[in-house]
């Protein structure tokens, strides 16, 4: 879903931060805490992507041999072709259910963005986020395996965070269904 004409300035409120705090992860900006929050109340990991640096349209398909990612972490990744990702034109731009890139990665600056709440498949994630070297929430989550049920319920949850708090205005869903 996108939210558009975020003030990216405007810090989470306090409880939002303590609540953060409290469960061992550190405040960053409004954005992250946000989709931070809705991880540990409903269980359902989220990512933000900034709007601006997507090249054309979000599809969710498996990589290509050889497609490379720099991860949010800055790691450098080459993929093996059986991974599900979300790319955009002009390549990959998360490793699905695992991490974000850095590319489309959002900052204090970002005005508009793409939340994206979903649901994988156990089996497409895992494994994948140990061949990589990487340990997350939400691979973790998503291995386990989520509910169904969730990733409408979390994206409202974010959605009316960012409004409320970013002064951020709701836009379009787009749902994607059997990838």
């Amino acid at each position: 879903q996108i939210v558009s004409d975020l003030d990216g300035t405007t810090p989470s409120p306090d409880w939002l931060k303590k609540s953060l705090t409290a469960v061992g992860v550190k405040p960053r900006n409004l954005l992250v805490d946000v989709t931070n929050f809705v991880l540990f109340e409903l269980g359902q990991p989220l990512h933000a992507f900034d709007k601006d640096k997507i090249v054309g349209t979000i599809q969710i398909r498996h990589a290509k041999q050889g497609e490379t990612l720099q991860l949010l972490n800055e790691q450098n990744i080459s993929l093996q072709g059986d991974e599900l990702v979300i790319a955009d034109d002009a390549g990959v731009i998360a490793l699905a259910g695992i991490m974000g890139g850095l590319r489309t990665a959002v900052t204090d600056d970002t005005k508009n963005v793409v939340i994206e709440s979903a649901f994988f498949k156990q089996l497409a994630i895992a494994g994948k986020a140990r061949r990589f070297g990487l340990h997350t929430d939400a691979s973790q989550r998503f291995e386990r395996g989520v509910d169904f049920e969730l990733p409408k319920l979390a994206l409202d949850r974010a959605v009316s965070l960012l409004a409320q708090f970013g002064n951020g205005k709701v836009g379009q869903i787009t749902l994607v269904e059997n990838v």
